[in-house]
């Protein structure tokens, strides 16, 4: 990792050279996709004037220039331009309604990680930073680079602070851009986050960037180490990261959601970014997040493709590692489905009397119902053996029901176990789930549909198989949704219909773990509970099991049913 400096001075503190500037929360913007055709072939060795495609990031923050701390921060949309003129060898930068040139005469230091620009005119101190090696890395990058401009004007005790971080360069040409395949990128990530009353920190680390072409879809996640940015003091470890996730356009640029996990708390927002190089070589991107006690973070990230990493599981539909799964049953309860191969899985109940083990080709058998997938094996525990049938709805295009991507849910039956003859029937939800908190800075709204499957069982021990439709409405602006379900039941006996109606919840997206949990309403009344979570890159699913005891009085009469929803964003 490359050593990075932070300048303090007495009239500015929190100026800086390789590690970043000052900053509050931010939003993304960028400049328009189809620039005119780049004269210049690398950034490494620039011939010819240009203007630079960009994504940027723009803060403003008031420090404390007493305590050291952070007083407040403001976000602004943000269009950034960036330009070289080769004649002068200067470049000049342009944002909101600041603009400066930076010139031969202005260059603070230079080597061949970063070069550093400072400019002062009495009232503003500008400081711009271009990054030619990343910092975790050691190659140069050849067609994107990162850079950060801050500019900060003081009076008395307090600094305000205008920093823009933003990543610039050739881009890939949309028609450039793969359409099949996968890809890893090592991504480099720096950025700056602050908190009122806090001292504010720089952050930057290594991760890694992955991509589905075909679908369209990426995930990224750095871990970073902190550092503040007048003690001088490090932390790094388990939860603090950068989390991403969301679609690639048609145009060759990606954006979804965006979360920044630190030592200060967590701060949601977006990130925006795009492909460099004639091939998609390289990417580049920008962030910024918020949290609800004002913990602001704004930051960039550059990347190269990387052959020797790993790529991640990004769909049910293209798995190419193996995965294990934590299925969600209902009650809260927790097993596990380790994919191992795409016709090999071990399978884990989440409670000790019930049997389970590896499941492969041999064990498939004819469904009742062609868009699942159902397994039929003996297996002996401690205490005898349990017949279990396994039903795995199908993911992707071959489910004429509905065809999820990222999110699934099983039927795990067996015989009885422990001298127990009354038989275990039990439904559950697993996938790809979103990262907990990543969908806290998302805006806007998402409709889903989808499907409802359960059983019930009467007071008589009447047992029905359970089917019928779900749906979400989800806000993110305010973090909630409401939703319903529509139901009915088959008897297992002779086969009759019973009509159990509809029923709705409401609830709140889920704060620091992944699930959230709702009541579940007939007239007003609560009658059971449903827990559910996202599932995608960018929430693009819904799904999680369900129980309803509806009430004596009702059209079913007492009877009490338990299931699992599942649905995706229309």
């Amino acid at each position: 990792m490359r050593k990075f400096t932070t300048l303090l001075s007495a009239t500015a503190f929190l100026s800086l050279a390789g590690c970043g500037g000052g900053g509050g929360t931010s939003s993304a913007g960028s400049t328009p996709v189809n620039p005119p055709a780049a004269t210049n072939s690398t950034l490494t060795n620039l011939q010819y004037s240009q203007s630079f495609v960009n994504d940027a990031t723009t803060a403003a923050v008031a420090l404390d220039l007493t305590t050291k701390t952070g007083i407040s921060g403001d976000t602004a949309v943000s269009t950034l331009t960036i330009s070289y003129d080769a004649k002068n060898q200067s470049y000049t930068v342009a944002v909101d309604s600041r603009s400066q040139t930076f010139g031969q005469a202005d260059i603070k230091s230079n080597d061949p990680g970063q070069t550093l620009y400072q400019k002062s005119d009495g009232t503003n101190r500008d400081y711009l930073t271009l990054v030619k090696i990343p910092y975790t890395g050691t190659q140069a990058t050849q067609y994107v680079g990162l850079g950060y401009w801050q500019r900060n004007v003081l009076a008395d005790t307090r600094q305000d602070t205008n920093y823009t971080a933003f990543t610039y360069g050739l881009p890939t040409a949309a028609a450039a851009v793969p359409r099949t395949g996968i890809g890893v990128f090592g991504i480099d990530a720096f950025g700056f986050a602050s908190k009122p009353g806090s001292e504010p920190i720089s952050f930057q680390g290594h991760g890694q960037f992955s991509v589905d072409f075909g679908a369209a879809i990426f995930t990224a996640q750095a871990y970073t180490t902190e550092t503040g940015l007048v003690s001088g003091s490090s932390t790094s470890g388990g939860g603090i990261d950068l989390l991403a996730g969301g679609h690639l356009s048609s145009n060759g640029t990606f954006s979804g959601s965006a979360l920044y996990e630190s030592m200060l708390g967590s701060a949601g927002g977006s990130l925006s970014g795009r492909f460099y190089g004639p091939s998609a070589e390289e990417l580049g991107a920008s962030f910024n997040g918020q949290g609800a006690d004002g913990l602001t973070a704004v930051g960039s990230f550059t990347g190269q493709r990387d052959s020797s990493a790993k790529p991640v599981n990004l769909t049910l539909t293209n798995m190419t590692q193996q995965q294990l799964f934590y299925t969600q049953y209902g009650g809260n309860l927790v097993g596990q489905l380790n994919w191992q191969n795409a016709e090999t899985f071990t399978a884990s109940p989440p409670t000790s009397d019930l049997y389970g083990g590896q499941f492969t080709i041999n064990d498939k058998v004819a469904s009742t119902n062609p868009n699942f997938i159902t397994y039929r094996k003996t297996f002996t525990g401690t205490i005898g053996s349990e017949d279990v049938v396994l039903e795995l709805f199908k993911p992707g295009a071959g489910n004429s029901e509905l065809a999820l991507t990222y999110a699934s849910f099983g039927h795990w039956s067996s015989s009885g176990s422990y001298g127990n003859n009354q038989p275990n029937d039990q439904f559950f939800t697993y996938g790809l789930d979103t990262p907990a908190r990543l969908l806290t800075g998302k805006t806007g709204s998402g409709h889903y549909e989808g499907v409802a499957y359960g059983n019930a069982i009467n007071g008589t021990g009447g047992r029905y198989d359970v089917h019928g439709s779900s749906r979400f409405d989800v806000n993110f602006t305010s973090q909630s949704y409401t939703g319903g379900m529509t139901i009915s039941g088959t008897a297992r006996g002779d086969g009759s219909a019973i009509d159990f109606g509809s029923f709705d919840f409401a609830g709140k997206i889920g704060g620091y773990s992944a699930g959230t949990v709702a009541d579940i309403l007939r007239n007003g009344q609560a009658i059971g509970q449903l827990t559910t979570r996202f599932y995608g890159p960018d929430g693009d699913e819904i799904a999680g099991p369900f129980y309803v005891l509806t009430p004596a009085g009702g059209p079913a009469g007492n009877i009490g049913i338990s299931g699992v929803v599942a649905a995706k964003r229309q």
